[in-house]
């Protein structure tokens, strides 16, 4: 299992930088009160992830290769799909919207 580490660590540095992006983004939209499309744009990239983690696991079953395999799902299926949907919001303008009504409190 030790043996592992190295592959794994590599696997995850290579999706730093998208993980980068999405974490920026998330912040961004969820600053701006787009909620809703997070909510909606989390229920797509699970549709894209789970599939992936367990073609994973089922590819790998019974060898070490499996927990690179996962890890690999999760920097394409989970980071990657984020990234295509936050990056789609992000291009319009549609989230910009600020004092519209449902978007938090209103300060005095």
């Amino acid at each position: 299992m030790r043996g592992l580490l190295t592959p794994v660590l590599l696997v995850a540095a290579c999706f730093q930088p998208v993980a980068g992006v999405v974490f920026v983004l998330d912040g961004v939209l969820i600053g701006a009160g787009d909620g809703r499309y997070l909510a909606w744009g989390g229920v797509v990239t699970l549709a894209a992830f789970v599939p992936l983690a367990a073609l994973a696991v089922w590819l790998a079953a019974g060898t070490d290769a499996g927990l690179v395999w996962l890890w690999v799902a999760f920097g394409v299926g989970l980071m990657g799909s984020r990234a295509v949907v936050l990056l789609h919001r992000s291009r319009g303008d549609r989230w910009m919207v600020t004092g519209s009504p449902g978007r938090g409190a209103q300060l005095d």
